[in-house]
């Protein structure tokens, strides 16, 4: 709060700050206080430390919607000639704000970046390196990647992991260009500063994703930077709440999911660390938790012949699944609901009597009955996993109930009932659609449900009847859920079944048609 009040009257001292009556009044104050900006900042002897605090006003301005693109030439001359870090870093700020693609001021960006980027004092090197981890500008990245690859072997280790997190910030914005100095990266796992090999973590587990079957050599690095974390050999300040490291520890245990997916030799390699992280974490709380839910998702995610083996101890050291039933049978509402997100990760190969227990049989049945409307949802995507021919019929009929109750919102109401609730269960919260008009681009919670429901009933409908009273009725009572596209999908499953009387297909076609176009008019 002090420094807020001190950068408001930074940014207005000398000007009045009386209210304006009237929109003239506001427009009149906004267009005199730019023009006197103006001026002061065309001032040939103004001193680089006025220049920063005019550069803030001009921030400020552009924050509010003004027209201060006359600043950027100023900006980029107080980037270049800065003393101080302060005053480079409100240059290079008003310089990434006001530039755009094509500008010809980009040249001078391109120079004055480089110049830093090759200076002695790495205060400098590394306020060019933020900027560039902030920096979507095509026409200037391409000249800053040989600098930022120099920047890996600095001396100093601040320099190095924001050269590792612009390098990052590069990748997500054209991952061809630094696809080619991958060997180059992975030298920084190596690196003695944890903080180094953090950020080296978090470039790989982005780069992974789409280019693990390249990646697999990392398998040795990962597993002994597990190693380290698990058997604290990190310095104490990465001590949380008595976890060691557990970000770390995720990133890892996220890239080797990806490395060892169907790779048994890769997957054997990993397996003992992962344990070994999966017993350090299940002497923990808080922090702890997360380690675990990702140890199984890891295991769950290497070669099935993993966790086929694992499930069957009955040794807890051995047997991840064994600590689900903690979790989901806790009267916690946040722990319940880390237990059923754990069995929805498990695959469905595992499930076997050596873990599977009554009571947790019966925490199942409680979540899926729960006033809470997240853990609710979250149970019925595991019964969704949970599907078999010989439970499809009532598990279907739960979904399409738990469909109709989203639609008429049923579950939106037993959630305001809660007084709490975890950061992660306030987001699926924030997936629902506020109006059934809006354009989401993910999938509305109805949207999901019907999914499964369709999905479900084309696998495991008993009759061509059944699933046509089954489509009738959602038809009728699915609201706007029900497009066109669900329709489509529809015919076409009828289409590659034995389904003879044409005559039905039409009319469940026609009226299909008729009803969504009453929900979205042709305009």
């Amino acid at each position: 709060m002090e420094f807020s009040r001190k950068l408001l009257s930074t940014l207005t001292a000398g000007q009045s700050t009386d209210p304006g009556r009237t929109a003239a009044d506001a427009t009149a104050f906004s267009d005199e206080s730019l023009e006197t900006l103006r001026l002061n900042i065309s001032n040939p002897g103004l001193s680089t430390a006025s220049m920063k605090d005019n550069m803030l006003r001009l921030i400020y301005g552009e924050m509010m919607g003004q027209d201060v693109q006359f600043g950027a030439i100023y900006a980029l001359k107080l980037a270049q000639s800065g003393q101080t870090v302060g005053e480079k870093r409100a240059g290079y700020l008003a310089c990434y704000l006001l530039l755009q693609e094509g500008n010809e001021l980009n040249i001078m960006l391109i120079n004055t970046l480089q110049k830093d980027l090759t200076s002695s004092n790495y205060h400098h090197v590394v306020v060019a390196l933020v900027t560039l981890c902030n920096m979507t500008l095509p026409d200037v990245i391409p000249s800053m990647v040989s600098h930022v690859l120099t920047a890996l072997t600095h001396t100093h280790e601040s320099v190095r992991k924001r050269a590792l997190i612009a390098l990052k910030s590069f990748y997500t914005l054209d991952p061809d260009l630094i696809l080619p100095y991958l060997d180059q990266i992975k030298d920084s796992l190596y690196d003695p500063e944890p903080s180094v090999m953090s950020a080296a973590l978090g470039f790989f587990a982005i780069a992974v994703k789409d280019h693990a079957g390249v990646m697999k050599e990392l398998v040795p690095a990962l597993i002994k930077i597990l190693q380290q974390v698990v058997d604290g050999k990190l310095p104490k300040g990465y001590l949380y709440h008595g976890m060691a490291a557990p970000w770390i520890q995720i990133r890892c245990l996220m890239i080797m999911a990806q490395l060892g997916h169907d790779d048994l030799s890769a997957s054997t390699a990993m397996t003992p660390v992962v344990l070994r992280a999966f017993y350090k974490a299940s002497q923990g709380v808080d922090a702890a938790f997360g380690v675990l839910f990702e140890v199984l998702r890891t295991l769950n995610s290497f070669h099935p012949a993993i966790i086929l083996e694992l499930c069957q101890s009955k040794d807890s050291t051995r047997n991840p699944l064994l600590a689900i039933p903690r979790f989901a049978t806790s009267t916690n509402p946040n722990l319940k609901y880390l237990g059923i997100s754990m069995l929805c990760q498990v695959n469905p190969d595992a499930w076997s009597d050596a873990w599977w227990t009554e009571d947790l049989l019966g925490a199942v049945v409680q979540a899926l009955e729960s006033r809470d409307a997240a853990i609710q949802r979250r149970a019925l995507d595991l019964l969704y996993r949970m599907l078999t021919l010989e439970n499809a019929q009532n598990i279907i009929d739960r979904l399409v109930y738990a469909f109709f109750q989203e639609q008429d919102g049923g579950l939106q109401g037993a959630s305001s009932q809660q007084g709490s609730a975890s950061s992660s269960r306030m987001s699926e919260k924030r997936h629902q659609p506020q109006h059934s008009q809006v354009s989401l681009p993910f999938p509305s919670r109805k949207e999901k449900i019907l999914g499964q429901i369709l999905d479900a009933a084309e696998r495991f409908g008993p009759s061509e009847e059944w699933y046509l009273n089954l489509m009738f009725d959602l038809l009728a009572r699915g609201g706007t859920a029900i497009t066109l596209q669900t329709a489509e999908k529809v015919m076409s499953v009828l289409e590659r079944g034995k389904f003879t009387h044409s005559c039905i297909c039409v009319d469940f076609f026609f009226s299909t048609s008729s009803l969504c176009s009453l929900w979205y008019p042709l305009t």
